[in-house]
């Protein structure tokens, strides 16, 4: 039986039932393009799928702080402007983990250009049209399609 590698700090919590709240962010250049992140080969959950920049939020962490942490951590640019998507999406990331977890999407505008930093292993601007034929991690191809991006 196959037996995932689980870091001592997760594997808390993915052996005890937790709601856990995430802030993708949505950005998008001039030309309709959306900005996405390939996750490093050796990720925990979806290794080497693309996906919208952004994470957990940390304790006591206002949501919009830890959407341009987040940002600033996957793919090395600030965000200088925020605002709440509309939708709030919820998934189980795979059948092994007793925790669910909750997206909340925010649409930024960035300052700089985007390269890949930490997990993230590329950093691409993808036609709507491209990413209707991809495979997204988490929910971010369904956050695309409820935001009326594809």
């Amino acid at each position: 039986m196959f037996k995932m590698r689980i870091p001592n700090f997760l594997y808390k919590y993915m052996n005890t039932k937790y709601v856990i709240t995430a802030a993708p962010a949505i950005i998008v250049n001039k030309k309709g393009e959306i900005l996405l992140g390939k996750r490093a080969d050796n990720h925990i959950f979806y290794p080497s799928l693309w996906g919208l920049p952004g994470g957990m939020i940390e304790y006591k962490e206002h949501i919009s702080d830890a959407v341009k942490r987040e940002v600033k951590e996957e793919v090395s640019v600030a965000v200088v402007k925020i605002k709440r998507g509309k939708g709030i999406y919820e998934h189980f990331p795979n059948k092994e983990c007793s925790f669910q977890m909750i997206d909340i999407p925010f649409f930024c505008e960035i300052k700089g250009k985007p390269k890949p930093k930490d997990e993230t292993s590329e950093v691409k601007w993808f036609k709507p049209s491209e990413i209707r034929k991809m495979k997204l991690a988490y929910t971010h191809k369904e956050i695309l399609k409820g935001e009326g991006l594809i």
